[in-house]
């Protein structure tokens, strides 16, 4: 009799349970997951060891953002389910445990047949986490000043730097009924070149361009190692002239835009290769436009990490003069650190006094600097004793202008002759190139016979004035 009884609630037991899984699977199928988790939740308590309970709590806990008790059960569901890894290296490349997700994907590329259509899409997600795991290991150590969540489309006003960096603007470019994307222009201080961010066939590129006489000349891309089949945006030029920050979504970022940061090199008329500049500035959401001003030793960045829809969170930080990497064995803590969950704050005696403005000397009208001889520099045009020799100089201004426009355009003409496929067309570019070229090369020639004359006929009046 007693073991009849215990037979009759074992059936009773399997026949609730029956029902729970079937239950908890149409919950599951009709996206109903919190309602799902939680029959999931009382079948685990039964079956603690059984790996679909595992594998459809964890796909619960993941649709509803749960991501570390996601984690837990889908490493529990073992490997009866080949999706399990493709989740999990989702999960821990969310919570910045990128060496597990670089195995992760790798563990479910190689289930993957070599001509199924997901591998393309799971190679990038690969390639991500690889970037990532190797920046995790040079965390830069900043400390924050501020920070503020405002709207990303205006976000720009909200960068409180000195007029001495130039202006940056922002415009709403709308590629399609789905896609709206800023338009970032910047200007340096002196009103001389502009850099901007623009859509050609539905992809953001970085442009240049230069301020001649009374126009602009022609914009040209800034640089192939720049620009790439990938989204570009968010230029902004440093005071030295050569160091620019953008953003780009590219295969060497971590996920949306990223933040580079590369350097012009004058002799070659090239940028160096573009470097990510890496944690905490970076993440796998989307960071972008990087603004530091050197002269008060302050910041800015903009990030959509944690925030909703529409808006963005600006970052004001103390920018490092040489890049200092935390150092710690505890991974918790260089995790926090990554998504400055952890970070130093900067102390009000630090912002009572270093960020403080300081006014600028103004630049002097006329001011130039010319070597006379070798003892004499003129700093500026009223140094000049010959009118003869301050006519000549006006002279060459103009031809240096001229140069820099005829340059400028030579390599417009370059940029779009690479992205002509029209042999016709090529001819007729490299006619045009050909030309310009051997104009520049005589204009150069100007400039170095003018600049002649000029010291020449200052030093024979100030001879004849002895």
């Amino acid at each position: 009799m007693k073991f009849k009884l215990i037979f009759l609630s074992f059936l009773f037991c399997m026949s609730l349970s029956a029902k729970r899984t079937d239950e908890g699977e149409v919950l599951f199928n009709s996206k109903q997951y919190s309602k799902a988790r939680t029959v999931y939740a009382a079948l685990l308590k039964q079956r603690p060891n059984d790996a679909l309970y595992h594998f459809r709590y964890a796909r619960c806990c993941y649709e509803l953002k749960d991501l570390e008790d996601a984690i837990v059960h889908f490493e529990a569901s073992g490997s009866k389910f080949p999706a399990r890894d493709l989740y999990l290296g989702e999960l821990y490349f969310d919570t910045y445990r990128f060496d597990q997700s670089v195995a992760a994907y790798q563990a479910y590329i190689s289930t993957l047949k070599p001509d199924d259509s997901k591998i393309n899409e799971c190679q990038q997600k690969l390639k991500r986490a690889e970037n990532a795991a190797r920046l995790m290991v040079r965390i830069e150590d900043i400390a924050i000043v501020d920070s503020v969540v405002v709207s990303k489309s205006d976000f720009i006003h909200y960068y409180k730097f000195s007029s001495e960096l130039g202006s940056v603007s922002q415009e709403s470019l709308k590629l399609s009924a789905r896609r709206i994307v800023d338009k970032i222009k910047y200007i340096t201080q002196r009103q001389d070149r502009v850099y901007y961010s623009d859509s050609i066939h539905g992809q953001m590129d970085i442009f240049s361009s230069y301020k001649l006489l009374d126009s602009w000349s022609t914009p040209v891309p800034i640089s192939s190692s720049i620009n790439t089949k990938s989204n570009e945006n968010y230029p902004f030029l440093l005071l030295d002239g050569v160091t620019v920050y953008f953003a780009s979504d590219g295969e060497n970022s971590i996920g949306g835009y990223d933040l580079f940061v590369t350097r012009y090199n004058p002799s070659t008329d090239t940028y160096l290769a573009p470097e990510n500049i890496g944690f905490p500035f970076n993440s796998p959401a989307n960071d972008y436009m990087m603004v530091i001003d050197e002269q008060r030793h302050l910041g800015w960045f903009a990030t959509d990490r944690n925030q909703q829809a529409g808006k963005v969170v600006i970052y004001t930080f103390v920018p490092n003069q040489s890049k200092v990497i935390i150092r710690s064995e505890d991974k918790d803590y260089l995790r926090s650190a990554a998504q400055l969950k952890t970070y130093k704050k900067a102390s009000k005696i630090a912002t009572d006094t270093t960020f403080t403005v300081k006014e600028q000397p103004k630049k002097i009208k006329n001011q130039i600097e010319f070597v006379i001889n070798d003892s004499t520099v003129y700093s500026n045009v009223k140094d000049f004793k010959s009118d003869v020799a301050l006519k000549l100089w006006n002279e060459l201004q103009s031809l240096i202008q001229d140069l820099s426009a005829k340059t400028s355009e030579l390599k417009s003409l370059r940029s779009d002759y690479e992205q002509i496929q029209n042999d016709v067309d090529k001819s007729s570019f490299i006619a045009k190139i050909q030309h310009l070229e051997i104009e520049n090369i005589n204009l150069k020639k100007l400039v170095q016979l003018k600049t002649t004359q000029v010291r020449n006929e200052e030093n024979r009046f100030l001879r004849d004035l002895k």
